[in-house]
């Protein structure tokens, strides 16, 4: 019976990976050529950064912050970052991997040209309001920062 229920709970975290996958899938518009997007997934013990950033001090910092997350566990972070000079800003690299630090098991981060996408399981919580604060130091005023409900 403790099989099942182990099944059961790992076929719902899939599924709810999967909601909010869809979610973002569907609420973003395409991604121009000259402004490829970031993301950045928190599951599974491990972080996946894709997308492309300006330079490779800001790919380090990524990297650096994931792996600090996971206590050191370089090996758990999978980076698909592109280094390319047009890809959006990052204003504060160190902001962006403070978020990586805090973040939690199931979080999904998507930044998009004029607005920032974090998906939390309680966006109202204090870690949540602080996230919020380093995505808006991340990328600086002019982002829309939007922090909402996991499905």
């Amino acid at each position: 019976m403790n099989r099942r229920l182990r099944l059961i709970a790992l076929l719902m975290a899939l599924l709810a990976a999967a909601g909010a996958a869809w979610v973002f899938a569907a609420a973003r518009p395409a991604p121009s050529a000259t402004n490829a997007a970031l993301e950045i997934r928190w599951h599974g013990n491990g972080i996946i950064l894709q997308g492309a950033v300006r330079d490779a001090a800001t790919q380090r910092a990524l990297v650096d912050g994931a792996t600090a997350r996971l206590g050191g566990e370089a090996d758990q972070v999978v980076d698909w970052l592109d280094i390319v000079p047009t890809a959006l800003p990052v204003a504060d690299a160190a902001s962006l991997a403070g978020l990586i630090r805090i973040g939690q098991e199931g979080w999904h981060l998507q930044r998009r040209a004029a607005e920032g996408w974090l998906a939390v399981q309680s966006p109202g919580d204090a870690q949540s309001t602080q996230a919020s604060e380093l995505l808006q130091r991340a990328f600086g005023p002019g982002v829309a920062i939007r922090v909402v409900p996991l499905p």
